[in-house]
């Protein structure tokens, strides 16, 4: 079996997330496991403690591209219901998400408003990335844009033993609201 060998610099610490994400594409999460030793003593099982261990800055990358599409397809509370005077709610996971982006008009201004909101929101509810560090830059819209509009993110992602720089694309399609996350 050929393995990549990594050192110490390529590997990362995972957030406690990625130990219940591994239990789940092991499909392993519900799976009694009862090993003990000689003694009898209960011991704890390898598969369980190892995504716990060490990851590479790839399996971080995947994971982070994962959650910013969710995060950035899903629509916020604010777009069903009338957030006025209820500010704590609005900066709650209550209100995760962004605003419907359905049918929005690809224009220099929607574009200049949608990258506001990006970053805020980015900001917001995407605590791996360094706050601080998010900068959000559309770009120019041209005649072949038909209908999408495209935003360059960079920022920091926290991590132990470094902060790892992270750069991306999101394409937002115009009339469906969809975002689309690539090249992290």
């Amino acid at each position: 079996m050929n393995r990549i060998r990594t050192t110490k610099r390529d590997r990362f610490v995972p957030p406690v997330m990625h130990a219940f994400r591994e239990a789940f594409r092991m499909r392993d999460a519900a799976k009694p496991i009862d090993n003990r030793n000689e003694a009898g003593e209960r011991v704890i099982a390898g598969r369980r403690t190892s995504p716990r261990s060490a990851v590479s800055e790839t399996a971080l990358r995947i994971e982070l591209g994962e959650d910013l599409a969710s995060l950035l397809n899903t629509v916020d509370l604010a777009a069903m219901e009338d957030l006025s005077g209820l500010e704590e709610v609005g900066a709650s996971v209550l209100n995760f998400g962004m605003p419907d982006l359905a049918a929005i008009v690809a224009n220099a201004e929607t574009a200049q408003q949608i990258g506001h909101v990006l970053k805020q929101k980015l900001e917001l509810y995407e605590r791996r990335l360094v706050p601080g560090t998010v900068v959000v830059v559309g770009e120019p819209l041209d005649d072949t844009a038909s209908g999408q509009l495209r935003f360059h993110i960079n920022a920091e992602m926290y991590s132990t033993p470094t902060d790892i720089p992270v750069e991306f694309v999101a394409d937002v399609e115009a009339e469906s609201g969809k975002i689309r996350v690539f090249r992290l």
